[in-house]
């Protein structure tokens, strides 16, 4: 696989998660553009040796990491994302909202984005779900304006978890399917997202 572009983040709080059936989420939301997307899994190394050399292994997926790089994130998004906490705005809206960063852990969310293929010229498009996952800004940085821009984008980093989502029993971490074209890409992970339900 060649891939040539990177696009549409997405993400939705977990509205129930009930094992052997489908998680459920609340409205999501686009909650960025994409600049980077980066997972990493951890998975079991437990061999067997038998007979001086390894009979069996397992490499199995136990969990993992998340990072995803978007251009901005609204106040919005923190909110349903991180569980940053809105404050009342003042009276007639002349005073802004205030937010909260508490102590509190992050929501579980599900997010998806969206990778451009491209294979013997023909473009595809590869939407992808994490089902659970616990997403943070674990480290911001901020410089002054210099005689160059330097563009300062937040980084949401965490934990991918797994869950059973069906009659197997299987934990499931990621799904994807491919579309020939970009809005059956968008509007597949706008279902898995909620995004448009009312």
């Amino acid at each position: 696989m060649a891939f040539v572009g990177l696009q549409y983040a997405v993400a939705a709080p977990i509205q129930t998660e009930t094992p052997g059936a489908p998680v459920t989420y609340k409205q999501g939301m686009v909650i960025g553009k994409m600049i980077g997307a980066n997972i990493s899994y951890t998975r079991n190394s437990d061999p067997l040796y038998a007979d001086d050399t390894m009979a069996e292994n397992d490499n199995s997926i136990v969990g993992g990491t998340i990072s995803i790089n978007v251009d901005d994130l609204s106040d919005e998004a923190l909110v349903a994302v991180t569980g940053l906490i809105e404050k009342t705005a003042g009276s007639g809206g002349s005073t802004p909202a205030e937010y909260r960063e508490t102590g509190d852990s992050s929501p579980y969310v599900g997010v998806g984005y969206l990778r451009v293929r491209r294979k013997a010229g023909v473009t595809s498009y590869v939407a992808y779900w994490v089902h659970k996952c616990l997403l943070a800004i674990a480290q911001e940085q901020a410089q002054t304006k210099g005689q160059t821009i330097s563009w300062q984008t937040p980084t949401l980093e965490g934990q991918i978890m797994g869950v059973v989502i069906n009659a197997d029993g299987k934990t499931d971490y990621r799904t994807h399917a491919t579309f020939t074209t970009q809005a059956a890409a968008v509007a597949w992970l706008n279902g898995k997202a909620g995004i448009g339900d009312t």
